[in-house]
C-alpha cells in the first residue's frame, strides 16, 4: 500500500512504537511519552488517531503494536537512518557515535535525497537494528553484555546500541564521550545505572540500559 508523505511527528510516533515493540514485545503509553518527552494525555490522543488511520493496534491488556502498514513505515524510516549513517561516517568522516546521533535527527529527509546518497555510496550493506557498532571479533562478542549486567567500579567500552532510544543518544551526545566511548560504572541503584565518562556523570534508566551493550576494559585504557 502506498503511504502519503507523513508529518515528522507522526513518523516519530510510529518509529518509537516500533523500537519499543522490538525491545519489549509491545509499547506502553507511558513509555512512548517518556521517549518523546510528551504528556501521556497528548500521546493518547495521537495514538487514537494513528489507530483510526490504520498504523497501530491498541489493546487495553496487550499494549500498543504496529499494524502491517505501520511496520512498513517504520522499516522505511530505519532504512533511511542506516543510509544516512553510512554517508556521515564513510563519506564525511564523522565518528560512529556522532554519526549515529546526527542520523537520528535526519531520518525525515526526503526519500529522493536518501536514495541519491545510497546510490552515491555504491549501495552499501545496511544495519537496521544494531548500530553505533565497533567491529569486534567473534570471541570478543561473547563477552558483550547489556549495561544492566555490569559491575560497579569497573570500566566498559560501549560496543553498540540495540534499537536505540532517543534518550540514550541524547545522554551520550551531551557527555561528549567520544569514540570509542569508555565509561566507568559507579553503581546500580533505584534510578538506574550510574556511569561516569571523562567529562560527566550519567544515569541511564534500566529500560535504557537494556539497549546499551558493553565489554569490560581496563580502567587505564
Amino acid at each position: 500500500m502506498r503511504v502519503e508523505r507523513l508529518s515528522e511527528s507522526v513518523e516519530d510516533y510510529i518509529l518509537t512504537v516500533y523500537r519499543l515493540e522490538v525491545l519489549y514485545g509491545m509499547a506502553r503509553t507511558s513509555q512512548i511519552a517518556r521517549e518523546l518527552r510528551l504528556k501521556e494525555g497528548t500521546v493518547s490522543k495521537v495514538l487514537k488517531k494513528l489507530q483510526e488511520e490504520g498504523f497501530i493496534i491498541l489493546s487495553r491488556y496487550r499494549g500498543i503494536k504496529l499494524s502491517d502498514l505501520g511496520r512498513e513505515v517504520a522499516e522505511k524510516i530505519l532504512r533511511k537512518h542506516a543510509v544516512i549513517e553510512v554517508f556521515l561516517t564513510d563519506f564525511l568522516g564523522f565518528d560512529k557515535l556522532k554519526a549515529h546521533y546526527l542520523a537520528h535527527k535526519m531520518e525525515h529527509l526526503p526519500d529522493e535525497v536518501v536514495e541519491a546518497l545510497y546510490l552515491r555510496l555504491g549501495k552499501p550493506n545496511l544495519h537496521y537494528f544494531i548500530s553505533f557498532t565497533r567491529e569486534l571479533s567473534k570471541e570478543e562478542y561473547e563477552h558483550v553484555i547489556p549495561l544492566t549486567k555490569t559491575t560497579p567500579s569497573k570500566c566498559y567500552e560501549i560496543t553498540h546500541l540495540y534499537v536505540e532510544l532517543s534518550t540514550v543518544l541524547d545522554k551520550l551526545s551531551r557527555s561528549n564521550c567520544g569514540y570509542p566511548c569508555v565509561i566507568r560504572v559507579e553503581g546500580l541503584g533505584t534510578k538506574g545505572v550510574s556511569v561516569s565518562t571523562p567529562n560527566t556523570e550519567i544515569i541511564f534508566t534500566y529500560q535504557e540500559g537494556e539497549t546499551i551493550f558493553v565489554r569490560e576494559v581496563s580502567c587505564s585504557d
